[in-house]
């Protein structure tokens, strides 16, 4: 009976391996069985964590950080020491030329594959060592290159045993268990991709400042050290490392509080500033009347000294130092009126004298001091008129605030020592309208675009606006394993990563039925972010897509109750504060501009105000649930109070509700659907000689199978008659009545200036006509005629009429020609001949 006994226990622990991961590390709960393993926490001890008293305060920190992780899953909290916490089994951690204890590990020869990291930037090693010290007979020894490379090894091994990176700012419960055992079958190395990989909090007067100012530092009243030490954490367990502070008027300055850039340096964050605020300077708060305008042709001394003073003060610290000028928070540069070729000299004097400052006050204990240029509105056409940036300054390239990247290096770019990055946005205030509420830009196009940044070498910096952090969590999840490795991320990101993250943080039997909810939620957003939802938009659909759409959220709004009905209740707040209230907002949104368009045609008007009111009532309870309720009110003041007051309505940053727009629509726009419409990934046959090809992104564009061409690098290019092109076709049946084709792109731009973004059309194998992408040019900003619209529909259209065919089958087909075309949908409309 006891061997029967034993039998039945070793089968239960057996199928309570927990997680596994490609880098041949897995956590199980169940006892050590092999001379892999590692008892981290067994029904008797619990391994120590080995740090040399040498280390970086950085891996200190850490190593705190994941004991306490430990004692969230298990109950049990191993001690941090140096030899004298040795046991028979323990976590030796270090890094390379740091820890005393590690180099000996080193000069003994009992490392392996210490080439694969030595010498690299923030790479870590896991090895199972026997007999690494006196005392301990085996180890799981981590190893960093430098001391983010340590702390990001020890991290991955808190998500590994269940810890998310979220469980502080998303209320991610943690599993529980008593038995944690660590294996690793062989040494294991991984390192990023991208050196700089960072988040800009903004325009975070919406919500993380009145979070914080009315609730998590009330004492300051304002963002502060309390608030940065949870973005730093969060950003440690993510492996981010590079921020660009909060820099509205309501928060107190970054900069102004040293305990802020002190803890940065403690948590081994590099700090930096956004692309108004040169020289880690934030000038919010300049006061023009005491200190003069802040335009350097007219104030030079006053504005150089206050760069010096603070280049005396930080230059200890890690950073990357924006160089450059624009005006105060994000207004255009002042400068003399005189013309471009006047504001290049003034620019490339201010670089001048900025580099002066940091090689005489930067520290050169990091390596390298780094340097980046972005530019942004008003600067890029002055950057592009000629503007020398220092060769060792990197150029941050930008979006178009609306995701889609508005150009990339050149050939000649390409060569330079600092190379290039990105600025991107989850989130934006600004013209043409702005998007700060909820989070609906889809992985599938945070794949496109900074996939084609890494095909076109922009991959020393990637830094995006993420508004208040919250609810921003699962896009800056993506971004933060995206630009770790984004050479192994492919088209079908999306599903992946969704997969990936929901097994990570829900029960498995809900995975399918929450994949299937995001990835719907990611397409209604696409077609209409519920911010730049207005009534001019929903007079304009037709019927027929006004029906589509209205049934479309309708079934969302009862998936999302039918699965938050489902959620357990330890896991209801991270759930609410994820995927339940974002979806609500985005399905209620949606439903209130479908029913007053429906009014607005003068149709059931009683039923229709009727329901109209429901959903407002039911979106401010919901609001106010979040804000009071969840996480037992933990988030109160993160969401508006209210709906029907000013906040939502009357701020410009939000949604243009029906009920505080005077001006009537354009009902004269309303227009038939064409007859025929086909996602772009629905071609019946591909064609083209070579590696590139046309590509079905999941999730991606109004129908969540648009096509994009890979690769995107500049090599990707054909002549218009080169039959080798990477061809899509699309076979339909004529009939005696006159045909058009529309083609909808997403907005995307051409390459770099000097090239352009076409494609070839044609019909059974005849060529009609080249098209030029609407609005690819460059040459208008997101307020042009083609782009304002395009930003907001996430397409641009072009149609072609067909010249007269004989009735039955025909094939459309599309060639491609430059680099970055992306197709959403193709739309057949007939119509009959006039006689």
């Amino acid at each position: 009976m006891i061997y029967k006994a034993h039998l039945v226990v070793l089968s239960f622990f057996f199928f309570l391996v927990i997680k596994v991961n490609a880098q041949n590390i897995i956590v199980k709960n169940a006892p050590a069985s092999s001379a892999t393993d590692i008892s981290l926490v067994s029904y008797k001890t619990t391994a120590p964590v080995i740090i040399d008293e040498d280390e970086y305060p950085t891996v200190k920190l850490v190593a705190g950080f994941f004991t306490d992780d430990v004692k969230r899953v298990t109950g049990s909290m191993p001690r941090i020491g140096g030899l004298d916490a040795a046991a028979s089994e323990a976590i030796i951690v270090g890094t390379i030329g740091r820890s005393k204890l590690i180099d000996r590990l080193i000069a003994a020869k009992k490392v392996h594959n210490l080439e694969k990291i030595q010498g690299h930037w923030e790479a870590s090693l896991w090895q199972i060592v026997v007999n690494p010290v006196p005392g301990v007979k085996k180890a799981l020894v981590i190893i960093g290159s430098d001391r983010r490379g340590t702390a990001y090894g020890l991290l991955q091994l808190s998500r590994q045993i269940g810890v998310s990176p979220w469980y502080w700012w998303a209320d991610v419960p943690t599993k529980q268990c008593k038995i944690l055992t660590i294996s690793v079958s062989k040494p294991t190395w991984d390192e990023p991709t991208i050196k700089y990989r960072g988040i800009f909090i903004n325009d975070e007067d919406w919500g993380l400042n009145q979070w914080a100012r009315n609730t998590f530092e009330k004492d300051l009243g304002s963002i502060g050290p309390k608030t940065y030490e949870k973005v730093f954490e969060l950003m440690l367990r993510l492996r981010l490392n590079y921020l660009w502070p909060a820099m509205h008027e309501v928060t107190k300055e970054f900069g102004s509080i040293p305990e802020n850039w002190q803890l940065a340096e403690r948590y081994g964050i590099v700090t930096g500033t956004s692309h108004c605020e040169p020289m880690l300077y934030n000038n919010v708060h300049w006061d023009e009347k005491i200190r003069g305008k802040w335009n350097y042709s007219i104030n030079r001394d006053t504005i150089y000294s206050t760069w010096q003073k603070t280049a005396m003060e930080r230059g200890n610290g890690e950073s990357v130092w924006t160089v450059g000028i624009r005006g105060i928070h994000d207004r255009g540069m002042e400068a003399p009126p005189n013309g471009i070729s006047e504001r290049i000299n003034l620019v490339e004097e201010v670089l001048k004298d900025q580099r002066g400052l940091i090689k005489q006050y930067a520290s050169k204990e990091w390596g390298k001091v780094a340097q980046c240029f972005v530019p942004y509105k008003e600067v890029l056409p002055i950057y592009d008129a000629g503007l020398k940036v220092p060769d060792d300054v990197t150029l941050i390239w930008v979006d178009d605030n609306f995701g889609y990247i508005r150009r990339l290096s050149s050939p000649q770019e390409r060569e330079r020592s600092g190379g290039s990055g990105l600025y991107w946005h989850l989130s934006y205030y600004g013209r043409p309208h702005s998007y700060t509420w909820i989070n609906t830009t889809s992985p599938a196009l945070m794949w496109e675009e900074f996939h084609k940044a890494w095909e076109n070498q922009a991959r020393n910096i990637w830094v995006i606006n993420v508004g208040d952090i919250k609810p921003m969590e699962l896009g800056i999840d993506y971004f933060s394993k995206l630009a770790w490795k984004p050479e192994a991320q492919q088209a079908n990101a999306q599903p992946q990563f969704l997969k990936s993250f929901l097994t990570e943080h829900f029960n498995a039997d809900l995975i399918p039925s929450l994949s299937e909810l995001l990835t719907e939620f990611y397409r209604l957003g696409t077609v209409r972010k519920p911010e730049l939802m207005d009534r001019d938009w929903a007079v304009s659909l037709s019927d027929q897509n006004a029906s589509q759409l209205q049934s479309a959220y309708e079934m969302l709004m009862k998936k999302e109750k039918i699965i938050a009905d489902r959620i357990p209740s330890e896991y209801k707040d991270a759930y609410t504060e994820m995927i339940g209230l974002p979806a609500k907002i985005l399905t209620s949104t949606g439903l209130i501009f479908m029913h007053d368009r429906a009014k607005v045609y003068g149709l059931n008007q009683k039923e229709n105000e009727a329901e109209i009111e429901k959903l407002k009532t039911f979106l401010e309870k919901q609001i106010d649930l979040f804000n009071n309720k969840t996480a037992g009110g933990k988030w109160r003041y993160m969401m508006p109070g209210t709906i029907t007051g000013k906040n939502l309505p009357a701020w410009n940053s939000q949604v243009a509700w029906p009920w505080g727009e005077i001006r009537q629509p354009d009902t004269s726009r309303k227009s038939a659907e064409p007859e025929v419409i086909r996602p772009a990934g629905s071609a019946n046959r591909q064609s083209g000689i070579g590696t590139a090809k046309w590509v079905t992104v999941p999730g991606l564009g109004n129908t969540g199978q648009a096509m994009a061409l890979k690769p995107v690098s500049l090599n990707a290019s054909w002549e218009p008659s080169d039959t080798s092109a990477p061809k899509l076709e699309y076979d339909f049946i004529a009939n005696d009545r006159q045909t058009s084709v529309t083609i909808d792109f997403m907005p995307t731009f051409r390459i770099y200036p000097g090239m352009q973004l076409r494609v070839v059309v044609g019909l059974d194998n005849k060529q009609l006509s080249m098209i030029e992408v609407p609005g690819s040019n460059g040459k208008e900003d997101e307020n042009g005629s083609n782009r304002n619209q395009g930003i907001r529909n996430n397409y641009v259209r072009s149609i072609i009429d067909l010249p007269q065919m004989s009735t039955g089958k025909h094939t459309l087909f599309i060639k491609a020609v430059d680099p970055g075309v992306v197709i959403d949908r193709i739309s057949f409309l007939t119509k009959s001949i006039k006689h």
